[in-house]
C-alpha cells in the first residue's frame, strides 16, 4: 500500500524533476528517495518515473496517479491543520493567493485589521496571475483566494464580489492624449503599448478589448509587474490599460493621467474564492465570515 512519504515524493518529482532537490526538500538522503521511488512503483505495478538527462520525469501512469497523490497530500496538510485549530484555539496557519492586484493595492489594506482581529493566526501569501490562483483554490492548495477577474466562472467555487474596479488608459503628463475629453479608439491607434504578460487578467481583458475596437499598435514592451508598467509610463516609454486602484497614488501626486474608457469590456471586480468541496477548518471558516461580513 502508498504510504505518505511516496506520494510526496512523486509530487515534489513531478515540481522539481531532480532527486538531490527532492531529498533536501525532505531532509532525507538520496538513496532513500530512490528506495521509495523503487517501491512506490513496485506497489502500483507500473512504471511511475523516467530518467532524461539527469532529470526525472512522470510516465503517463506516474501522472494519473499524482492527481490522487496531490489531493491526499493536501488532505493530510488540512486534517493536520484541523487538529492543530482545535488543540490550540484556532492557533495557525491561513494560506492566501492573490493575483497582483488585490495584493499590491487593495490586500495590504485589510492586513492590519485581520491581524487585529486573529493576532494568534500566522497569514501566508502566495502572488500569483488569476488563472493560477483560481486553479490553486480548486486544487485545494490554498484556503482561498483574491483575483482581479471580470468573472469567475466555476461550479465549484463560491465568487463573492468584493470592489468594482475598470482598466483605464494611464498616460503620462505631457502625452498628446493626457488632455483629451474623451478617448476614443481611433485617437489610439499606432500607439507604443506597455502590457502585462499573457496570462495576466488585465492583459486578456485589453487584448479582448483592443480587438473589439481594432487597435493597431505601433510596438510594445511586455512588463511582468504592474508597477515596472507604471514606471515605464512615467519615464515616457509608452502608455498602457491599468487597474484603476492600482494608478491612484501616481494620479494623485500627478506623476500619472488616468482616462475610463467607458467600456464594460474593461470593467471588472476584485473577487473573494473559496473551494466549496473543501473542508473548513475554525479558522478558515473565520476568515471567510471576515471577508463575507466586511464593508469595502
Amino acid at each position: 500500500m502508498f504510504n505518505l512519504q511516496q506520494l510526496k515524493i512523486l509530487v515534489l518529482i513531478n515540481e522539481y524533476k531532480k532527486l538531490t532537490v527532492v531529498a533536501e526538500l525532505l531532509q532525507i538522503k538520496q538513496p532513500s528517495v530512490t528506495f521509495h521511488m523503487k517501491n512506490l512503483e513496485r506497489e502500483a505495478g507500473v512504471q511511475l518515473f523516467i530518467y532524461k538527462h539527469k532529470m526525472v520525469l512522470l510516465t503517463e501512469e506516474g501522472k494519473a496517479l499524482l492527481h490522487y497523490a496531490s489531493r491526499i497530500i493536501s488532505w493530510t496538510d488540512e486534517a493536520q491543520q484541523v487538529l492543530s485549530d482545535y488543540a490550540q484555539f484556532k492557533i495557525g496557519k491561513i494560506v492566501i493567493g492573490s493575483s497582483n492586484t488585490p495584493a499590491t493595492y487593495f490586500l495590504p489594506k485589510l492586513l492590519g485589521r485581520m491581524r487585529e482581529f486573529y493576532p494568534d493566526v500566522h497569514i501566508v501569501l502566495q502572488v500569483k496571475n488569476s488563472p493560477q490562483i483560481v486553479d490553486m483554490v480548486r486544487k485545494f492548495e490554498i484556503d482561498f483566494g483574491l483575483v482581479a477577474e471580470n468573472k469567475v466562472d466555476d461550479p465549484d467555487l463560491v465568487c463573492m464580489p468584493l470592489i468594482d474596479d475598470e482598466l483605464g488608459l494611464v498616460v503620462y503628463p505631457g502625452h498628446t492624449l493626457a488632455d483629451a475629453d474623451r478617448i476614443g479608439p481611433e485617437l489610439l491607434q499606432n500607439e507604443y503599448w506597455i502590457l502585462r504578460e499573457q496570462d495576466s487578467a488585465s492583459r486578456r481583458m485589453m487584448e479582448a478589448w483592443a480587438g473589439q475596437h481594432q487597435i493597431e499598435r505601433r510596438g510594445g514592451i511586455e512588463l511582468g509587474t504592474t508597477e515596472a508598467i507604471k514606471r515605464a509610463v512615467i519615464c515616457r516609454v509608452g502608455i498602457s490599460l491599468l487597474s484603476r486602484l492600482a494608478v491612484e497614488e501616481e494620479v494623485k501626486k500627478g506623476q500619472l493621467i488616468y482616462k475610463s474608457l467607458d467600456s464594460e469590456n474593461l470593467s471588472r471586480g476584485i473577487f473573494f474564492i473559496y473551494n466549496k468541496n473543501r473542508f473548513f477548518t475554525p479558522i478558515v471558516k473565520e476568515f471567510i465570515d471576515f471577508f463575507q461580513t466586511t464593508r469595502f
